[in-house]
């Protein structure tokens, strides 16, 4: 069935709900089919209890607690975007229309806190959607770089605990409704981290449980991903760097499971589910959980040391790739102006070689915007002291956005890696060479800076002469070339290849065929 106006319809029920029946079963029969499917439900501040389903009412012919009183329609959010359901099939995601689903996030792990206002949040999802990001990764109140309870957590005053740490603090969580269905109205598709790791280890997995039942009820008929746990196996920051850190981190890991497979049998609408890495540990999810059999996809975590991560994040993709047959994107990488580096350029060559080499998407990040810095005291200020809303400027969002764009109005869904489609080709040893990828009928390669290779080479002749190879022979192709700074195309021409399938991409530039020695994209497409 094809989905044509998403909508999320919320039911509640007339008398106010004893504290029991928080996350009480709801039985939800659809009109025509009879279908039944049960649903969490939760209790507001307000002491009633509610539960949200996908649809307009009309699509439901009954909403019924485990007593048999009927729920009555209260209210509906309507939005653009179509949901995820489950595991993909493929090295990509799709949206439930199979629509190919190109994943570019920015990461607002502090969103849902008082850090920012409802008004700044909502202006924020509004600006990034318009620049062409569709997934907001956030946290859901138990945060990184903060103790529980700590003022830098809070969000309307309160922490989505008691402070005693015996029941979920609903005035916390109706808050945070808003900001997660603003940005869903905004155009996003919120990736919801349920607590970072170590808080296993204060909380304990039934209480997490609990706060996981909470997300899902509220949220899992929207649009949404599920992050069970961030930097899942990290333990206390002061626990770092011990002898037996390796195998805390192992068992810590082991403990998350049970939470994971909560989430998995509690969503009746089977939202994707990950888990985010600790490079400390483990580069993915499939690391960090010992296989792929828990995971709709897959996440990385491979540092923020700039341009000396490059190897080791490519192969980490590589290998990620190779364990597993589950989409893979690289959910925190070098974010921009971290530790004074990873400058845009480092953002685009992120972007473009991940997308080219195979992955379903990639996750922007910045300094400052992460955790809505204001002063020096602010989470993770040790990072860099740049205020968000400077952050919320750097240019490498703007880049990435025109870069998933460009993608998508090609119709892109995904590439197979084809770096062997020119003669002069990067590979882990030589990641300054082009880039290259096939998607239908287009080859798409990327040429770093000139500034990304050895110093030792000086300027290098190797792309004196530009030649693309394997091509169909004897064919007519349209060619064209992408200023990934800019977004704009500034030369197209048709080429035909040779006998021998190649192109040779000439001028009379000393060092390169290309524009100047920055980056650059050349687009090959197959005419018919």
């Amino acid at each position: 069935m094809t989905i044509n106006n998403p909508e999320v319809s919320q039911y509640v029920l007339p008398a106010n709900a004893q504290k029991s029946d928080d996350h009480s079963a709801i039985t939800c029969v659809r009109k025509g089919s009879g279908e039944s499917v049960e649903v969490t439900s939760f209790i507001s501040k307000d002491g009633r209890l509610r539960c949200r389903v996908p649809g307009d009412k009309s699509e439901w012919a009954s909403i019924k607690n485990h007593n048999g009183e009927d729920l009555d329609f209260e209210k509906s959010w309507k939005f653009s975007q179509v949901g995820i359901t489950g595991k993909s099939n493929s090295s990509i995601l799709h949206d439930d229309n199979d629509n190919a689903f190109l994943w570019l996030a920015d990461t607002v792990w502090f969103g849902l806190t008082d850090r920012i206002s409802n008004s700044e949040w909502k202006t924020l999802m509004e600006k990034r959607t318009k620049q062409g990001f569709n997934v907001m990764q956030v946290v859901s109140g138990l945060l990184p770089e903060a103790a529980f309870g700590e003022p830098s957590t809070l969000l309307d005053g309160v922490a989505s605990w008691t402070l005693d740490k015996k029941e979920l603090e609903k005035r916390w969580w109706d808050a945070a409704d808003l900001r997660v269905i603003d940005a869903v109205q905004a155009g996003q598709m919120p990736a919801l981290v349920g607590a970072w790791s170590y808080y296993i280890l204060e909380f304990g997995a039934e209480r997490l449980k609990k706060h996981w039942s909470e997300m899902i009820a509220r949220w899992s008929a929207f649009p949404v991903f599920w992050c069970v746990a961030g930097e899942v196996g990290l333990m206390e920051y002061k626990d770092l760097f011990t002898d037996d850190m390796q195998e805390k981190a192992l068992s810590i890991q082991q403990m998350w499971k049970p939470v994971i497979s909560h989430v998995r049998n509690t969503d009746s609408w089977k939202r994707p589910i990950t888990v985010h890495p600790c490079p400390a540990f483990n580069y993915s999810s499939t690391e960090a959980l010992q296989g792929d059999e828990n995971l709709d996809f897959i996440w990385l975590q491979t540092g923020h040391a700039d341009v000396n991560v490059i190897k080791a994040t490519l192969g980490a993709l590589n290998k990620a790739q190779r364990d597993s047959k589950l989409p893979v994107i690289n959910s925190e990488v070098c974010y921009e102006g971290i530790a004074g580096g990873s400058p845009a350029m480092l953002q685009r060559y992120l972007f473009w070689t991940h997308l080219l080499q195979g992955a379903a998407g990639h996750t922007y990040g910045a300094q400052g915007i992460w955790a809505f810095h204001d002063d020096e005291t602010s989470p993770g200020a040790m990072w860099g002291w740049v205020p968000w809303q400077e952050a919320s400027l750097l240019p490498g969002a703007t880049q990435l956005g025109l870069a998933a764009q460009y993608l998508r109005s090609k119709h892109w869904n995904g590439f197979t890696p084809a770096n062997d489609s020119m003669k002069v080709n990067a590979d882990l040893d030589h990641p300054y060479r082009p880039w290259a990828g096939k998607t239908g009928d287009n080859l798409i390669a990327y040429f770093p800076p000139v500034s990304m290779a050895p110093a030792d080479m000086g300027i290098s002749f190797e792309l004196a002469t530009i030649v693309f190879q394997k091509l169909k022979k004897n064919s007519a192709y349209s060619m064209e070339i992408l200023n990934p700074r800019n977004g704009k195309v500034v030369r197209t021409e048709k080429i035909t290849s040779s006998a021998e399938g190649e192109w040779h991409f000439t001028s009379t530039n000393i060092a390169s065929p290309l524009p100047t020695m920055e980056d650059w994209i050349i687009d090959l497409k197959l005419l018919s």
